[in-house]
């Protein structure tokens, strides 16, 4: 019996179909795409704005990933952005990568960047801002698959253009994203010292969005440091900010960061309050990235809940540990996000080794070799 053509199956494909150069096939599967929410949506404008790319047809890219709802771009009129095309090209590449850098498809984003920057490399076409934004971009990227001193570089980069400025409306994301790079580096003296400024400016400056994400990224910091009260104080405030505006990811990452925390305080019984908000949640949080981390914490906390646990209570919070690990790997494997995959087969193999599924185990150790090879020796572009 013929299994059904899936919707994700169906972008895996026009994926494959892009880089292959076979424009109009890809064309036609993005047809056959019925989209079920916003996210997929983005996706199927953002690959159709690719296609238009590919064929030099540059405006008409704008025509799909330039609306507010697509891009979260305010642009009334694109003549605003340059008066020729060629002056609109960077200004567009850049919200490619943005958006492509949203939907966890880091790769094509690292490409978007890099074409964005080449142009302003060009005569009369370098833009401050748009370089800021791009070297931003480049930064998260290559942090979120693994490279973190390729992300440093692009931050350091983006700073000395920003040259301290306060009223550059980058610096806070800048400092920012150098916190979350020193934190990467276990630089946590470093981290913390960017996460507190880029706390300032976002305050200053009534942004609650970023100053609850600053606020999770200072309780990470200090969760590291081992400081687990003042971790606990960042997250709470950050639980409260994400409550206040109804933010559904933010309240989702900040119960899961929670019930981390809660876990490092050996506290598994309360880690798994957390986590059941969380779960409550997950099915209003499209993204498989947040997801993903999601479950490899809930199946931490299931392992830990195991080991003091006897009889069939142990065997149950194993196979339920091992479960919330398979559903990681599945979710995450829709994402370019290396180092939390890697981690999630890692997780599995050894509990499927300690349960006796020694064949499942190598065959689980081998993909967490796979996905961990996939991040050496990753050049700087």
């Amino acid at each position: 019996m013929t299994e059904p053509v899936t919707t994700e199956l169906l972008f895996q494909r026009a994926y494959l179909l892009i880089a292959e150069g076979q424009i109009e096939n890809a064309l036609a599967t993005l047809d056959d795409i019925q989209v079920e929410n916003a996210e997929q949506k983005r996706e199927v404008a953002y690959l159709r704005a690719w296609c238009s790319m590919l064929r030099d047809r540059w405006d008409e890219a704008a025509q799909f990933i330039l609306p507010q709802e697509i891009s979260g771009e305010t642009i009334a009129d694109i003549q605003e952005l340059g008066r020729t095309e060629r002056r609109r090209r960077p200004y567009y590449l850049l919200v490619m990568g943005d958006v492509a850098a949203n939907l966890w498809r880091y790769e094509q984003a690292i490409q978007h960047y890099t074409q964005c920057i080449k142009f302003l490399d060009e005569r009369r076409m370098n833009d401050l801002n748009r370089r800021i934004r791009a070297l931003l971009g480049l930064g998260l990227c290559h942090l979120e698959t693994g490279y973190p001193t390729n992300a440093l570089e692009y931050y350091q980069q983006a700073l000395r253009l920003c040259g301290n400025d306060t009223r550059q409306p980058n610096l806070p994301h800048v400092y920012y994203g150098l916190s979350d790079t020193y934190r990467h580096l276990n630089n946590l003296e470093r981290a913390l010292d960017y996460g507190k400024k880029a706390l300032q400016l976002y305050m200053e400056r009534g942004d609650k969005h970023y100053t609850c994400r600053i606020r999770s990224l200072l309780g990470d910091i200090h969760r590291q440091m081992g400081n687990l009260q003042t971790a606990n104080e960042s997250y709470t405030e950050a639980l409260a900010l994400a409550m206040g505006t109804d933010s559904i990811g933010a309240i989702f990452n900040c119960l899961t960061a929670l019930a981390e925390l809660r876990l490092q305080e050996n506290k598994p019984e309360d880690a798994w309050r957390y986590c059941e908000m969380a779960l409550d949640y997950s099915p209003k949080v499209p993204r498989p990235y947040f997801l993903g981390k999601m479950y490899i914490v809930c199946g931490k906390v299931r392992e830990a809940r195991a080991k003091t646990a006897a009889g069939q209570e142990a065997q149950e919070d194993m196979e339920k540990a091992i479960s919330y690990y398979q559903q990681a790997v599945a979710t995450l494997k829709r994402t370019d996000a290396k180092p939390e995959l890697a981690e999630a087969y890692s997780l599995l193999a050894h509990l499927q080794e300690v349960s006796g599924r020694q064949d499942q185990a190598i065959a689980t150790w081998k993909s967490a070799y796979a996905a961990r090879a996939g991040l050496e020796d990753a050049p700087l572009v």
